[in-house]
């Protein structure tokens, strides 16, 4: 079964994505002469992400496209259809010496998109069952 999505690449080094049914033209520099097919995909989101990725400079490429997996491999923690865990975004937040901060747990709740609980609430209760210390005036140590 053919693709739907196609990415193309033009002779100029731009990529970009079409449907199977479109003749392609670069929509950098408009050559219709110069165009290669690099592979297909079933929907458009996945060309989109591989158009995205096929342009970044290639000086950058390995360095934003390690971030980018970074933040996915995170988010996969969590099913996208049930809240995460509050303790395991606190050990997430958790440095490597064992320090949770206010701000980093702050951090992960933004990028978690949590918004009904504050970091404060978190730690507080946290607390309050014996399982963070206070060493400073915004950083807990774990004690279990």
């Amino acid at each position: 079964m053919p693709f739907k999505f196609n990415l193309v690449t033009c002779g100029c080094g731009h990529s970009f994505g079409t449907s199977g049914s479109r003749v392609n033209y670069c929509t950098k520099c408009g050559s219709t002469s110069n165009i290669k097919d690099i592979t297909g995909f079933d929907n458009a989101e996945k060309l989109s992400e591989a158009v995205s990725i096929a342009n970044i400079p290639k000086e950058i490429s390995d360095e934003l496209i390690e971030k980018i997996q970074k933040k996915e491999n995170k988010s996969k923690l969590f099913s996208p259809n049930k809240s995460p865990d509050p303790f395991s975004l606190m050990k997430i937040a958790t440095d490597v010496d064992g320090n949770l901060s206010k701000l980093s747990l702050e951090k992960i709740l933004i990028n978690e998109g949590i918004s009904d609980v504050s970091s404060e609430h978190l730690i507080g209760q946290a607390e309050m069952q014996g399982l963070l210390v206070r060493v400073s005036q915004n950083t807990w140590n774990w004690l279990s």
